[in-house]
């Protein structure tokens, strides 16, 4: 026996197809009675609407948009992870997508999603590409930026956008390093990044408030990966006046320290004590485990699909929307007294 169509529910149920088809679009009135029917009849014979068709007869797709820069990078998988999770439970299909941190590939990206006619798009954009993705958001086509503010250049909120409090992250963990006594605490960021940058601001508002002087020889600019921070730390050690701490604005360049320092001999915090900005699954396979400023990686990314499903469902009376996490740090042991 083939595929069950729409004609086999309806001479089950003993209705027209018309009558099958609103119940399924839920599109006009059905009594209680006939519904239950039709449902009866759909579980009996295993039926399966045709949702390409149902999408070209309703304008939808029940499909939403996810790209993301770096599926490697285990925060941006718990933000996928966070957005799917709350797109499934609402009925959309995710449809994920990496931009590998190229704004041509990101580009490229969103004209596939654009043709799909997905139903919103939820993007961790690389930059670059800001007046394309305000552009498609007018377009019927609602976007939420995550992670990454690259539109809202002012306090004016002209997309809506989920970030954490990065500034304010950064500003803590670095104070905690003072509060143990560093002063000379350096910094691998990434100058060619929004997140960096404010990440940065966090580093040197601390800096200045407890009147340390800043040091540029302290300061060195990564590319977020594993591979720079492995190579970054090496050339951070080989100077005669070592810093005592350093903080890295991400966890996978962190982690890329932590190898090349086990690879020197150089002990944490033993010899130098190390933070990062954002936590990560499996901190517990490091030893010693380590501080970061806990991202919520997923509660981001939760909150990002939230908002953008309550955007599609109210499209033509929104007000853009900025929703800041509050950011903290979870204080483990790779931070100690200043070995000197």
């Amino acid at each position: 026996m083939g595929r069950a169509t729409i004609k086999d529910v309806a001479l089950k149920a003993g209705v027209s197809i018309a009558t099958v088809s609103r119940y399924i679009n839920n599109n006009g009135n059905v009594s209680k009675k006939i519904s239950e029917k039709i449902n009866k009849a759909i579980k009996e014979l295993d039926y399966i609407p045709n949702s390409v068709a149902i999408s070209l007869k309703k304008a939808i797709t029940k499909t939403i948009g996810i790209v993301v820069p770096d599926l490697l990078n285990v925060s941006f998988m718990d933000t996928v992870k966070g957005i799917s999770d709350k797109v499934l439970e609402n009925g959309y299909e995710p449809l994920i997508l990496c931009s590998d941190e190229n704004s041509d590939k990101e580009n490229n990206i969103l004209d596939v999603l654009v043709s799909k006619r997905v139903d919103g798009i939820v993007i961790a954009s690389v930059g670059k590409n800001e007046e394309k993705i305000l552009k498609i958001n007018n377009k019927n086509i609602p976007i939420v930026l995550v992670d990454r503010d690259v539109c809202n250049k002012s306090q004016h909120t002209v997309i809506d956008a989920v970030v954490n409090d990065n500034l304010n992250g950064s500003f803590k963990i670095i104070n905690y390093l003072i509060s143990l006594g560093h002063k000379r605490i350096a910094i691998i960021s990434n100058k060619n990044s929004i997140i960096g940058m404010e990440r940065f601001r966090g580093y040197i508002k601390a800096l200045k408030q407890n009147n340390i002087p800043i040091n540029p020889n302290y300061i060195m600019y990564g590319d977020f990966s594993f591979k720079s921070g492995y190579d970054l730390i090496k050339e951070m050690m080989l100077q005669p006046l070592k810093p005592t701490a350093i903080f890295f604005i991400n966890n996978l360049m962190a982690l890329g320290a932590v190898a090349a320092l086990n690879e020197m001999n150089i002990s944490i915090p033993f010899h130098i004590s190390i933070c990062a900005f954002g936590d990560f699954k499996y901190y517990n396979i490091l030893n010693p485990t380590m501080t970061v400023v806990n991202q919520m990686a997923y509660d981001v990314g939760k909150k990002a699909a939230e908002l953008l499903i309550e955007k599609i469902k109210n499209y033509n009376h929104w007000v853009p929307k900025k929703i800041i996490i509050p950011a903290d740090i979870i204080i483990r042991n790779s931070c100690s007294k200043p070995f000197e």
